[in-house]
């Protein structure tokens, strides 16, 4: 029998939590709009483990975490975000081990993970009237290495049509209190997984950008998607052309510089660096635009305007960094792009 439990929040004060498999709790209850649901749960955590509270604490860092950056932090009242308890046999992954989600790493020199996509559906359809083709899943790996992927890009079965749905999978990483565990999941959860932004890094040996991803990428931008990225280099005709003459953004460093999506050449981003690139300086402006008109889009019905985003961007604008180009340390490296998955969801 499965159990529902409603979890007032304190900040970062210990819990109670539901240790049985399949137990859903809330964390969050919007009280703005309609109620964009997210979904956490973990994978390679033992019943031991759970009763432990390290479950517990894992929901809770990772539920604080994901409003830690602008524009979620000003938008978190419009979220409803649960966590379900996933029981797993075994706390290592690979051959030979048994977890919840059945989570494997690529290996070699890939950051890649990926899991049942199937049983993370199962798991937080648990949730009482979830909306599952809006919903965003976080899936937290009970395990400390620099790895993370998202995946979107499911279809309805019936509708054929793409839902909203993304699942990110995410270690804990150096450790759960980390700095870098908190922007990585930030950038796969919050950037690829809610907000469907694209990377905006480039690796040298890559080049430039083929064909086949400038047409996926059309296909993406042309569902609201992919709206940090672009395939000219124009100022006048870039997705964030408005930004570049509005003197309100003059000291924010936007520009048409090359390289994103992994690609070296042919394809372009508007800042050096950004939350999106390297996991720095927080979410540049068409970034935050992106995911203000998803936040409005699905949790107010509402499309909203240039000058709406700007109002609320110029209110609630995330402190000054320096923007400057980093040298990040090897363990460091960018990761491979999100998934583009064609998956049926239903």
């Amino acid at each position: 029998m499965l159990t529902t439990v409603t979890i007032v929040q304190k900040g970062t004060e210990p819990v109670n939590t539901p240790t049985e498999d399949k137990s859903v709790y809330t964390l969050q209850t919007a009280s703005k709009g309609r109620g964009i649901p997210i979904v956490l749960t973990g994978d390679g955590f033992t019943q031991t483990e759970i009763e432990s509270g390290l479950y517990a604490a894992v929901m809770n860092k990772t539920y604080e975490n994901l409003f830690t950056e602008e524009p979620f932090l000003s938008l978190r009242d419009y979220f409803n975000v649960y966590a379900v308890t996933a029981v797993s046999k075994d706390n290592r992954f690979g051959n030979g081990y048994h977890t919840a989600f059945s989570c494997q790493f690529d290996g070699g020199n890939s950051s890649g993970v990926s899991g049942d996509d199937n049983t993370v559906v199962d798991y937080i359809s648990c949730v009482n009237g979830i909306d599952i083709e809006n919903t965003f899943a976080v899936v937290i790996l009970n395990f400390t290495v620099y790895a993370g992927t998202t995946f979107f890009g499911y279809t309805n079965t019936q509708t054929k049509k793409n839902t909203e749905f993304a699942i990110s999978y995410c270690p804990t990483i150096k450790d759960l209190y980390s700095e870098i565990f908190r922007t990585v999941l930030i950038h796969e959860a919050g950037g690829h997984g809610f907000s469907k932004l694209e990377d905006e890094y480039a690796y040298e040996e890559n080049g430039t950008i083929p064909a086949s991803e400038i047409t996926q990428l059309k296909k993406l931008q042309a569902l609201g998607w992919a709206q940090n990225v672009d395939v000219t280099d124009d100022p006048k005709s870039v997705l964030w052309s408005q930004f570049l003459s509005d003197n309100r953004y003059a000291s924010e460093d936007l520009g048409v510089y090359e390289g994103a999506m992994t690609y070296i050449k042919g394809a372009y981003r508007p800042s050096t660096e950004s939350m999106m690139n390297n996991n720095l300086l927080g979410f540049n402006a068409p970034s935050r635009q992106s995911i203000y008109r998803r936040v409005m889009k699905y949790g107010e019905d509402k499309e909203p305007t240039y000058e709406d985003f700007v109002t609320f961007d110029l209110q609630t604008l995330p402190p000054a960094r320096i923007r400057k180009r980093s040298t990040l340390p090897s363990t460091t490296r960018p990761f491979a792009p999100p998934v583009f998955t064609r998956k049926a969801l239903f």
